[in-house]
């Protein structure tokens, strides 16, 4: 009644289900478990990423945990453990991406790729867990964090006569080919 992710209520129109199942929770304990988990990968993601990028990465997971559950799964669900799953790729894309200028890279992308698969499992061995909004949440982190960066690279600078990062996230790429395309027609 106050916004489950239930299938036959989106097919009948309530689309807002989407969302709001994102921001429900079953039970305290519910509740209190993904707030653990957002405090132990959000404020990492948010400091490598930045305020605005994490709430996109976050926003976009959710709402992609909610559209794989509502494509695969039949049972309702609620909760925001779906963007949580998608922070947790958006830090392996960040990883992944910045192997080389942290280090540590292969490591760290062995952690979390044992966090995924340790809480995939818990979720194949428990009812009422919905494997496919994790799943559906971590793809929509994977994507939203490979196409808005941050993808970090050093680039001269030969008026300073120094190294600097720039961000050459592929979200800038697209818009900017978009904006010097419009220039060019002018």
């Amino acid at each position: 009644m106050w916004g489950a992710k239930v299938n036959s209520l989106i097919d009948r129109g309530e689309f807002w289900r989407l969302a709001t199942s994102t921001i429900l929770h079953g039970n305290l304990t519910h509740l209190a478990f993904n707030c653990f988990s957002l405090n132990s990968i959000g404020p990492t993601v948010e400091l490598v990423t930045g305020p605005k990028r994490f709430l996109a990465v976050y926003f976009t997971s959710a709402l992609a945990g909610s559209l794989m559950s509502y494509r695969y799964c039949q049972s309702p669900s609620v909760g925001a453990s779906g963007a949580i799953f998608g922070l947790v790729g958006a830090y392996a894309v960040y990883t992944w991406r910045h192997r080389k200028l942290l280090g540590h890279g292969r490591e760290s992308l062995e952690q979390i790729a044992r966090v995924v698969i340790l809480n995939m499992g818990m979720g194949l061995l428990s009812r009422g867990i919905d494997n496919w909004g994790h799943l559906g949440g971590l793809l929509g982190g994977v994507a939203a964090a490979w196409f808005l960066g941050p993808a970090w690279q050093n680039q001269y600078v030969p008026k300073e006569g120094r190294m600097v990062f720039k961000d050459r996230a592929p979200i800038h790429q697209l818009i900017g080919s978009k904006r010097s395309r419009k220039d060019k027609r002018k």
